[in-house]
């Protein structure tokens, strides 16, 4: 197993594809294993509902955005795309929407909160989260390969969510979390606290796919959801703050952060202020259950977190910080360079020391284990994220499950950091994170957290701009021509967090700032069940915490590290928010 630098994002993006494609069932054409038990003995993984639209569809986007960004890994499982790309298309029917197949893995889950009757055996489409994975991968292979048939299929889907989804004098929605053949069993809003929220889940891949194809029914399917979304959530306060959850939809962090992000991307494209508005209110409070350097629980008072939380406030910020207010790619920062990095399970020593550590489980496999596997799980997951970590610790015996979303949503944060990077326009390019990258406009290095020093090497003339860490406000650079000779000095005064200068093309700025050193105490949870951590931090880089975890501890951070050498794009970059 190569070593892979610890802010090489591309090197990450090339990992974590490969663990996207090595927990798959065989024997069912290369079905994915969405969940898997650390805790059984040996580690188990075991089909759910979730292998189906939800973790294809993901699965698809993720891996894509990681082929663009660092090409394919040579340990990749061969043919593995095509065969989630091929389970994702199979579970659409020809209306549209994407169905769970008649096997007993695939059962609802919460049918006694989210289904009006319940019988065995209905057929029966996840109406949320199974239609927004496969609508996000849809879109993603479409942008990348122009491939009519992604179009097509993602219209489809689309158009097939319009047609069973309710009128209502405030917009649309879908009354149960699962639609059967038959048609709704239930016809009436509310069925369950927090539903109205949970099934727009559809929001984010809708406005997508209306930016980037301008499919009218696609916008109005989202504009729908949301604007109902809105007026019955009994989830927030006048401010946007979270209110205490009424039941366990209400509590599922993903789910609010989620749908923030849609409502904020949907009054971007419409223009909408008061969508804006409230979503940026929504997310600062959102932050608040978690902590600044990205870790966000997966329920609200819980003391472990899940990692689909930390790319949606990823995202969330990146969208802020490129239409709001450029203050917020430092939160996009903090949170990638920080919990997202560390959460990624780089060493199989490590991973097998950690799990054998865990407390077992005399859990039986469900079903009798006819439809699970325990050949090479902990292999398998080399390049993957810890989906439910602690502030300190990959692993917690309050929930030590493998979910396969979070491998999924953590290499898509790997590839949202890497593009949105860089801004760059005709004779300019800003760094708005200072992670090392190569676009056709400029070669970045960092040295973070090492020392305070960014170097900028411009393939053209023009302005470049650097956001310095939080709190920073001035830096020098040393500006030299293409032989390595000095041109200039230049002291640099921040300006709302960035400092300006100008390079001649082929010349390279050695930008140097200071990082300064702070302490700060996190305490996170709820009555019963708290944790809490000392974090070090050097500038916006969180090096080390105490105390130490018990199974797998993060932030173990060298300080003496070389800056990781970027690589141009593998494809061309495509849009991810």
């Amino acid at each position: 197993m190569e070593t892979v630098h610890p802010f090489d994002l591309q090197a990450r993006a090339r990992l974590g594809a490969r663990a996207l494609t090595a927990l798959l069932d065989a024997s069912r054409d290369g079905l994915m294993y969405f969940l898997a038990s650390w805790r059984a003995r040996p580690p188990r993984a075991d089909h759910c509902l979730w292998d189906c639209g939800d973790g294809t569809g993901r699965h698809v986007d993720a891996l894509t955005l990681a082929h663009i960004m660092a090409g394919r890994d040579p340990l990749e499982a061969e043919g593995a795309e095509s065969r989630l790309e091929g389970w994702m298309f199979r579970l659409l029917d020809p209306a549209g929407l994407s169905w769970l197949p008649p096997e007993p893995w695939a059962e609802p889950w919460g049918r006694d909160l989210l289904m009006a009757g319940w019988r065995e055996g209905e057929r029966v489409a996840e109406i949320n989260w199974a239609q927004r994975g496969t609508l996000q991968g849809l879109t993603t292979r479409f942008l990348a390969t122009g491939d009519e048939r992604y179009l097509r299929a993602a219209r489809r889907l689309v158009d097939g969510l319009l047609a069973v989804a309710l009128r209502h004098p405030r917009g649309l929605f879908f009354p149960e979390g699962y639609y059967r053949e038959g048609g709704w069993r239930c016809r009436q809003p509310g069925l369950c606290p927090g539903i109205d929220e949970y099934n727009a889940a559809p929001i984010v891949p809708a406005v997508r796919l209306y930016e980037a194809t301008g499919y009218e029914p696609a916008l109005r399917l989202a504009s729908g959801l949301a604007e109902f979304a809105l007026y019955h959530t009994s989830g927030y306060l006048p401010d946007g703050r979270f209110r205490w959850p009424a039941g366990e939809l209400e509590a599922h962090f993903h789910t609010r952060s989620n749908f923030i992000l849609g409502v904020l991307k949907l009054g971007l494209v419409l223009d909408r202020r008061e969508y804006v508005s409230w979503a940026r209110q929504s997310y600062e409070h959102a932050k608040t259950w978690g902590t600044e350097f990205g870790w966000f629980p997966e329920g609200l008072g819980q003391r472990h977190g899940e990692i689909c939380c930390t790319t949606d406030m990823i995202e969330i910020a990146l969208l802020l910080g490129r239409h709001v207010d450029r203050r917020y790619y430092a939160d996009a920062e903090r949170f990638g360079r920080n919990h997202l990095l560390e959460s990624q399970l780089l060493s199989l020593e490590r991973l097998r020391a950690a799990v054998a550590a865990l407390p077992p489980s005399d859990e039986p496999p469900p079903w009798q284990g006819r439809y699970s596997r325990s050949e090479g799980v902990v292999e398998s997951q080399v390049g993957g994220f810890a989906s439910r970590p602690t502030l300190n610790d990959a692993f917690h015996p309050d929930a030590a499950a493998l979910m396969q979303c979070c491998n999924a949503a953590g290499v898509r944060a790997l590839y949202d950091l890497w593009r949105h990077a860089v801004e760059e326009a005709p004779g300019r390019a800003i760094v708005h994170l200072r992670f090392s990258v190569e676009t056709p406009g400029v070669r970045v290095l960092s040295y973070e957290p090492s020392e305070g020093r960014l170097d900028v090497l411009s393939r053209g003339a023009g302005e470049v701009e650097i956001r310095l860490p939080q709190g920073v406000g001035e830096a020098v650079a040393l500006v030299r021509d293409e032989r390595g000779h000095l041109v200039r000095g230049q002291a640099l005064t921040g300006e709302a967090g960035y400092v300006r200068l100008r390079l001649e093309e082929g010349q390279t700025a050695e930008v140097r700032y200071p990082l300064p050193a702070r302490t700060a105490h996190y305490e996170v949870g709820a009555e019963g069940g708290r944790a809490w951590c000392v974090g070090h931090w050097r500038g916006e880089t969180l090096v080390r915490v105490e105390p130490e975890g018990s199974f797998h501890p993060l932030y173990g951070r060298a300080s003496d590290l070389e800056p990781a050498q970027p690589t141009p794009a593998w494809g061309k970059p495509i849009e991810s928010l």
